[in-house]
């Protein structure tokens, strides 16, 4: 075995929470889901949606971004965008079901 390749595999892996690097926001219709992936190339993340999950899972020499975020209300993932710009993946996700009208409560 080379140096270089007992080196490489002598490279601490650090799994990063979604947390860390994911932000989920309601854009009305849509949710829109930007992942923060600095240093990996498009070829290297997986990317998997539910009607209520999405699961993402990104390579890097040194880190693994691995996650899984709950969506509040069940999505479309069939009319899902996506596109990775510059280490940020943007991710736009039509709402399925449809949010009540907010209710007036009286206090007594």
């Amino acid at each position: 075995m080379s140096k270089k390749k007992e080196q490489a595999e002598k490279v601490a892996r650090v799994t990063v929470p979604p947390e860390m690097f994911a932000c989920l926001d309601d854009a009305g219709e849509n949710y829109l889901l930007e992942v923060e992936l600095p240093g990996v190339s498009k070829r290297n993340i997986e990317l998997s949606m539910h009607e209520d999950l999405v699961h993402v899972k990104a390579d890097r020499t040194d880190v693994v971004f691995l996650g899984h975020l709950h969506f509040p209300l069940r999505v479309n993932p069939k009319k899902a965008e996506a596109a990775f710009t510059q280490g940020l993946l943007t991710v736009k996700v039509p709402v399925k079901e449809k949010r009540a009208p907010p209710i007036s409560i009286k206090i007594k």
